[in-house]
């Protein structure tokens, strides 16, 4: 006799990952977290003035350590484009802002459900394919 679960739904999964793998529902959480600010990342990038590439280049997306049971993932610009604060919020010589990470966070906030959905489908999806094959 073989077992089989039927989900339906975003809350069937999480009624499932909870009950039956916990540790596997607390990685796709984080992985979804990270994937989202990873969309945020690329929408600033896209905002991001045409330069040397520098900015672009150092603007990355990572991972922080669970706190509090609060999963988090920052977007940062590394040292090597310390002038992005500039571009931001127009404090340069030119005082013109580009403000590119708050049009990226903008167009995140009005779409945050189904970025994440998909980002949370896409990797449950990548996790089971990578299940069936071990």
């Amino acid at each position: 006799m073989k077992n089989t679960v039927t989900i339906k739904g975003l809350d069937d999964v999480a009624s499932v990952l909870n009950n039956i793998a916990p540790r596997e529902a607390r990685n796709l959480a984080r992985s979804t977290v990270h994937a989202s600010a990873g969309v945020i990342r690329d929408d600033a990038k896209r905002f991001m003035p045409i330069d040397t590439g520098t900015m672009k280049a150092a603007t990355k997306s990572k991972r922080r350590n669970v706190k509090d049971n609060i999963l988090r993932s920052d977007v940062l610009v590394t040292a090597a484009a310390f002038y992005w604060r500039f571009r931001e919020y127009g404090q340069g010589p030119d005082m013109r802002e580009d403000a590119m990470f708050m049009k990226a966070l903008a167009l995140f906030r009005q779409d945050i459900d189904r970025i994440f959905t998909e980002q949370f489908g896409k990797k449950l999806e990548a996790r089971l394919a990578r299940l069936r094959k071990s």
